[in-house]
């Protein structure tokens, strides 16, 4: 009985350090703690609240009145957001899918020559490094200028007419997702670089003695081991895509009309521009709803086609 309670005595100093330790933890802890939720958790909230009241900031005295799904009805019969919701949707379906298969083409390319591969990925990094502003203001408007821009300059010089690159909806719309290509085309060929990378060199040698050409050794072998690199990469840059606005100002300003305007610059004009907070953050959240549906969705289908090739 001595030695039971001499243990027990002994331990209750170790109990009371690791107590005092996890205390510690937990108060180094707090200053990050804090920073989250008055930089995301205290917005959000805040941002649902308001998408459920009528908040005039123009007119303060008004004061706050409720809503209900007032804001979130005017959803459903509002064209305007269904045109810039249409917009975003396929700045994702076309934009992404673009430039991952230019990602994934430089990625192989570069893979094959090992001895630049460092020169390349420092080259490759200098447009993610510039600001969209002024890769809008560069690419867009100096090289797709209609008057003295070099894109019609080398048009012409070729016998075909200069073309209304920002100003027809057409044209403005496939200018903004080529300045968006060219700055973000090197964020999919560095990952997807760094997964070619990862490959073990003896997988590739391998696969070469059974299959007949490089095409066959890439498609069936390689390209699924990029399965984790390729979802990281696609996920991110959709998520970014739909908030898609910097390019978009400095370009058209979601012009002509509003055939290039995205639903996050529809939303910043209706709550900062037009003082309309409550359907401003309606209008954020449904961009919120539609990226976890996205993403949630594309994570389901990609795990069952790994699935399926493994």
């Amino acid at each position: 009985m001595s030695s039971i309670a001499l243990s027990r005595g002994q331990n209750r100093p170790v109990k009371e350090r690791a107590s005092r330790l996890r205390w510690v933890r937990h108060l180094f802890l707090m200053p990050a703690v804090l920073m989250v939720v008055l930089l995301s958790i205290f917005p959000l909230v805040m941002s649902l609240g308001l998408s459920f009241v009528y908040w005039d900031i123009a007119n303060p005295l008004r004061g706050i009145r409720w809503a209900g799904l007032d804001h979130w009805a005017r959803l459903i019969g509002d064209a305007h957001f269904h045109r810039v919701l249409l917009n975003t949707l396929l700045y994702v379906f076309v934009g992404i899918p673009v430039q991952y298969g230019l990602g994934l083409l430089l990625a192989r390319a570069v893979d094959r020559q090992r001895r630049a591969r460092n020169f390349v990925r420092v080259v490759f990094l200098v447009p993610m490094m510039l600001s969209p502003v002024v890769v809008a203001f560069v690419v867009g408007r100096v090289m797709f200028n209609e008057a003295v821009g070099p894109v019609n300059a080398a048009l012409q010089a070729i016998g075909i007419a200069p073309m209304p690159w920002l100003t027809n909806s057409y044209l403005a719309f496939i200018t903004v997702l080529i300045v968006d290509t060219w700055q973000w085309t090197p964020f999919f060929m560095l990952i997807l670089l760094a997964g070619l990378s990862a490959v073990p060199v003896e997988v590739e040698e391998a696969a070469r003695l059974d299959t007949v050409s490089d095409v066959q050794v890439f498609w069936k072998i390689m390209f699924p081991m990029l399965a984790p690199w390729s979802i990281t990469a696609i996920v991110i840059r959709s998520i970014e895509m739909l908030k898609i606005v910097d390019v978009i100002v400095v370009l058209t300003n979601g012009g002509p009309g509003i055939s290039t305007e995205s639903l996050t610059l529809y939303a910043y004009r209706t709550g900062i521009v037009n003082f309309d907070l409550g359907y401003a953050a309606a209008l954020s959240f449904t961009l919120l709803i539609l990226a976890t549906i996205m993403a949630t969705a594309f994570l389901v289908l990609t795990q069952k086609f790994i699935a399926r090739l493994s």
